[in-house]
């Protein structure tokens, strides 16, 4: 329609907005990819449609769709494709794709969880002969400096943009300039339970304890690391008590979890013993299917190459200009939409 609005499936918007939204967005976006070239990544293309071993991040929220007869999915991550080039090119490489996971919009208490299509900025690297510890500090140090770069360009560019759209520019420059958090997972359930005893070592943290964990650090973005091997993807290098992973996730206001990354295991044969006892492996060998053969071509890479250490990590875009608006709700960063929930 013409005038100062427009109607879209989300509803009707001034102009004004839309204009400085799609502006936030696409130097957002663009400062992410300049600090991951900057770091030394090559940008590359990677598949939508999968397999479900490219589903990677929960096979029960995954999109199936019919594949010329046979069931492919949806991609969730781009991870396992990222990982078969780091393995045989030995360097770095990152992909902004859409990623796709089945979640529930009408959830009263996840309005920041409820996109089914969202962008996905991922990047992977290798980190030959380092200690598994040592490589979760570069990763977690590289996620810290790409998105202090990409706000602080969004900063220099759209500040009254950022403003009218009901962020606080001043916020974020104080956040830019102050060292993001750090606490372990054990750690954060000691903060969680001290005045219950509720949560326990598996729990998974959902948006409700991120948001208390944030505001324990008075909002400043924070790492959280070493999770249990239980909730977190096979693959994820496991710590000498094979009860954590080398991992980590950031949480940002308000949105909570905004980048999860991890160091990957190495050895084959410990990869293959993961998967069979993991999450997806289980549900593969429910729907009457070997996980060892829908994952062929990926263990196929550590038979022939010689093992690299490597790791990376996924940023989920919306939830990142989340922070940058300072929304609670996932559905204020997007910048069109065609189909209603």
């Amino acid at each position: 329609m013409t005038g100062k609005t427009i109607d879209t499936a989300l509803g009707k918007f001034s102009k004004e907005k839309f204009r400085a939204l799609v502006n936030v967005r696409e130097t957002a976006l663009h400062g992410l990819r300049e600090a991951l070239k900057e770091a030394g990544y090559t940008e590359v293309t990677t598949s939508t449609l999968v397999n479900i071993a490219g589903s990677c991040e929960n096979p029960h929220a995954s999109f199936p769709v019919d594949y010329y007869g046979r069931e492919a999915h949806l991609s969730q991550s781009a991870q396992i494709q990222l990982e078969a080039l780091v393995i045989r090119l030995k360097s770095g490489f990152f992909t902004v794709n859409n990623s796709f996971r089945e979640e529930n919009y009408d959830d009263p208490e996840a309005a920041g969880r409820r996109l089914s299509e969202f962008t996905l900025v991922e990047p992977e690297r290798p980190y030959k002969g380092m200690h598994p510890g040592k490589a979760l500090d570069r990763i977690i140090e590289e996620q810290c400096r790409v998105v202090k770069h990409a706000t602080k360009k969004v900063l220099d560019s759209h500040a009254a943009d950022i403003s009218l759209l009901g962020g606080n520019a001043n916020y974020l420059c104080n956040t830019i300039d102050s060292p993001f958090q750090r606490i372990s997972y054990e750690n954060t359930l000691r903060i969680l339970n001290r005045n219950s005893n509720r949560y326990r070592f598996g729990d998974d943290l959902g948006i409700k304890e991120e948001k208390k964990i944030l505001a324990y650090f008075g909002n400043i973005p924070t790492f959280v690391t070493h999770y249990p091997a239980s909730i977190k993807f096979f693959n994820m290098k496991r710590m000498p008590d094979r009860r954590k992973v080398y991992n980590v996730d950031l949480l940002m206001p308000r949105l909570g979890e905004t980048s999860g990354g991890a160091v990957r295991e190495e050895n084959g044969a410990r990869l293959k013993k993961q998967l069979v006892n993991s999450r997806i492996g289980k549900y593969i060998s429910e729907k009457g299917q070997n996980p060892v053969a829908v994952f062929g071509e990926y263990l196929s890479l550590f038979k022939q190459e010689r093992p690299l250490l490597r790791g990376g990590y996924g940023i989920g875009f919306e939830r990142y200009v989340g922070f940058l608006l300072q929304s609670n709700d996932i559905l204020a960063t997007i910048a069109y939409r065609t189909l209603k929930p």
